[in-house]
């Protein structure tokens, strides 16, 4: 299972990856669909850029920002929870049985 700390090295873990799924990709198609998914769930744009680690450039709005891990708290559970219940990890929601009455 998943321990918490740095990959030493990321070739080797998304070799290793793409070996065992069959499906070939670069670090850089995972930031795109983290992005992705993100927008999806309507995350806040400054919310998305500091998921990212994108640096403000000449936005000068976001350079008055600081925001928190706390605050991206909220924005990064919702992007886990579509995740994982996309690839059927999670339950996508509860299963009831509906009567049919006419």
């Amino acid at each position: 299972m998943f321990t918490h700390g740095q990959i030493g090295n990321l070739r080797y873990s998304l070799e290793s990856i793409a070996r065992i799924s069959g499906v070939k990709f670069m670090a850089h198609d995972l930031r795109r669909t983290f992005a992705t998914v993100a927008e999806s769930l309507d995350i806040p744009t400054y919310a998305l850029r500091a998921l990212l680690n994108h640096k403000g450039g000449s936005d000068v709005t976001g350079g008055y920002l600081i925001i928190t891990t706390e605050r991206l708290r909220s924005p990064m559970e919702k992007i886990e929870d579509f995740v994982l219940k996309a690839a059927g990890i999670r339950a996508s929601a509860d299963v009831v049985a509906l009567s049919q009455a006419f």
